[in-house]
């Protein structure tokens, strides 16, 4: 019987993992996870097509991004959405100017390196991974701002 999951499906859930990877590192990861760091990078590796990350490890990176970046993708796969259970449970903690920062800083690395990309004309293969990883690290800043907003009404 076919797997329901289409090799493309695979690919894009790779692309996010390696995404992932990247933010959260490897070698840091691995401290923190039950397998070393060059596994680690064979989940998002695209030379290995039937070696995608165990769901548990998959908790592991989201919970230290701070986002769920995999989950979401899985979820959005499946077509679905993932949305909190419970605002209330959010991070709490002030909001303050180091957030402010750190939304400012992603947000122009993703506007600076989509300017860098079209620079030249369309963007290539490479320049659209360069521009979402950029996106990705905006997205989990801004998921982080959201929830600890949400956990301070």
């Amino acid at each position: 019987m076919p797997r329901k999951i289409k090799p493309e499906e695979c690919l894009e859930l790779k692309a996010m993992t390696r995404r992932a990877l990247e933010m959260a590192r490897p070698t840091k990861l691995a401290l923190v996870t039950r397998v070393d760091a060059p596994t680690l990078v064979n989940y998002g590796a695209v030379s290995q097509h039937n070696c995608l990350m165990p769901i548990d490890i998959a908790i592991d990176v989201c919970r230290d991004l701070g986002a769920p970046l995999i989950v979401e993708e899985m979820a959005r796969l499946l077509g679905f959405r993932l949305v909190p259970l419970d605002q209330a449970e959010g991070d709490g903690g002030e909001v303050g100017y180091a957030d402010l920062a750190a939304v400012s800083k992603e947000s122009n690395d993703v506007v600076s390196k989509l300017a860098d990309a079209l620079a030249d004309g369309p963007l290539d293969g490479a320049e659209r991974r360069e521009v979402r990883k950029e996106i990705a690290e905006d997205i989990a800043t801004l998921y982080r701002l959201d929830r600890k907003i949400a956990g301070g009404q």
